[in-house]
This record gives C-alpha cells, structure tokens and sequence, in this order.
C-alpha cells in the first residue's frame, strides 16, 4: 500500500487538485436515503438517530484563494465540542497550486446531519474556533495533496457546542475481527447539495491494519464528489441493527471514468482506521 500512494501521488494531484471534493467512483451506485436505506438494511431507527446527532457537513467559501471546500465530519468519542474530518478540509491548493489554508476560516460553517434533515436550507450553521495561528490547528499534516493519506486528517473545535450533538462511541478493535470480503456500511452527505445524509453497503476489498498507523482500509464502496470524511460501519456483533464507527473515508480515483469493478490501482476507495493514533494531531512550528 505505501507503494502504491507512493506512485500515485503525482497523477492524484493531477487529477484531483481540489481534494475537499476528491471522490471515487464504485462499480455500482448503491446509495439510499438514510432512513429509509437503512430500515432496507436491517439498521434500527436508534442507529439513524444517532448517525444524525454525530454528523455534521463543514463548508468552507475560501474567498482569499479561491479554494472553497465543503465535506463531512463527525463527533466521535465522548466529546461534542470538536469534530473530525479529512485536513484538506480547512487546506486545499490555491492558484498559486501550493497548499493554503482555505481563507477565511472564520467564515466556515458548520451544520449537523440532524438541522439538515429538519430544516434543510435553515439549519444552524456554527463557526469553528480558529486560532490565530493557523499552525496551532490540530492537524496530522500541513499539505494533504502531498502527504500520505493516512495523514489527511483533522480535529477542529467549535465556537459553541451544537444543539443536540451526541458523539459515536469508539468500539474496542481489539474485539472487532475484520476481514476481506466483510460487508461495511458508508455514511455521507450526498453532493452536490450536500444536504441529505445517504447510506450504503460494500465489502471490505483490502486491509492493511498493520505496519503504517494508524490502518487502511480499501472497499468498493461507491463516492462521488463531495464524499470526503464519509464515515464506514461494520455492524455491533452484539446488535446487528447497531453500527460501529470504524473508519473515515479518504481517497481520490487515479484514472478517469467510472470503473465498473474494483481494482486497487484504479479504485482506491480507502478509509483511515479509527485506532488510538487515527486521533494523534499536533501543531506546527
């Protein structure tokens, strides 16, 4: 796998020089509603109500740079104060095709899957807390487009806490087995609108949970523009009605078209794995 990203590097950037919209496109186009998707699924409305408490959609004009970048993020773990998201969320490539933060970040907004589905158009939007400076962010790299992408990854606090936000818990990996061939369930606003939460299933194509922290993980998962920071479920081996958060989605397609069947190296469909160093961020100096 580090090989891989290692040579693809170049033709990603070519490609996708605007990673706040990167995608893949899955050999079918299985997405559903969420609620009702999820009732076809066998997942429990106690489920949705919590994928909607923990979701939230980050929108970001970038006005200085002319790099403006909407995708997911979520409350995860026990705190509802900060989210999580992919780093190229709040940085992207401006015209000067370097990485810049995408100016203003004050001027980002921040509304929950919940508001979404209750008020479309109206719902809250929140501001982040924005340091001054920028390198105090908490960011596991500083140039997502040139960096690994287990890297590509970002907690960002708020200015108030969102009305009824409830973070997912984090299950023990040590008691989750993970398998090729395994189905997973992807959670993403559906673009370009980004205002409906949709929900699919796909399998489990390849793991690489060792070696390079903090883990990938590759499916066939269907994407298109706008689903970055979508979040992958397996099911609770207690509940199978329940979900367990196990990865946050990053990737981009090194080819054009739509691919129809999975291959790793023209569908990298990946996940960044949600062990202990997935939430491992410092600032730069």
């Amino acid at each position: 796998m580090h090989r891989l990203f290692r040579v693809l590097a170049p033709a990603l950037l070519a490609l996708c020089p605007t990673f706040a919209t990167a995608a893949i496109i899955g050999p079918t186009d299985d997405w559903m509603p969420l609620r009702p998707g999820a009732h076809q699924l066998g997942i429990s409305d106690q489920m949705v109500n919590r994928i909607l408490a923990a979701g939230v959609k980050l929108t970001c004009p970038g006005t200085v740079h002319g790099n403006g970048g909407v995708l997911n993020g979520w409350f995860l773990g026990s705190d509802a104060s900060g989210f999580y998201t992919n780093a190229h969320g709040v940085i992207d490539l401006g015209p000067d095709n370097k990485p810049n933060f995408i100016e203003p970040l004050d001027k980002c907004a921040v509304l929950s899957y919940r508001d979404l589905v209750a008020k479309g158009i109206n719902a809250t939007a929140y501001a982040l807390s924005v340091p001054t400076n920028r390198n105090e962010l908490a960011l596991a790299t500083f140039q997502p487009q040139g960096d690994s992408p287990l890297r590509d990854r970002a907690r960002l606090r708020l200015l108030r806490s969102v009305a009824g936000a409830k973070a997912l818990a984090l299950p023990d990996f040590d008691r989750i087995s993970l398998s090729v061939g395994e189905q997973v369930i992807m959670v993403s606003l559906r673009p370009p609108g980004m205002r409906d939460p949709e929900i699919q299933a796909c399998t489990i194509q390849s793991l690489n949970l060792r070696g390079r922290s903090p883990g990938q993980l590759f499916t066939d998962c269907d994407n298109n523009f706008g689903n970055s920071a979508a979040l992958y479920f397996v099911r609770d081996p207690a509940d199978p009605s329940m979900l367990l958060p196990i990865a946050l989605h990053e990737g981009c397609h090194e080819k054009l078209g739509d691919h129809k069947g999975w291959n790793i190296e023209d569908n990298t469909a990946m996940g960044i794995m949600l062990g202990n160093s997935f939430f491992a961020f410092q600032g730069r100096s």
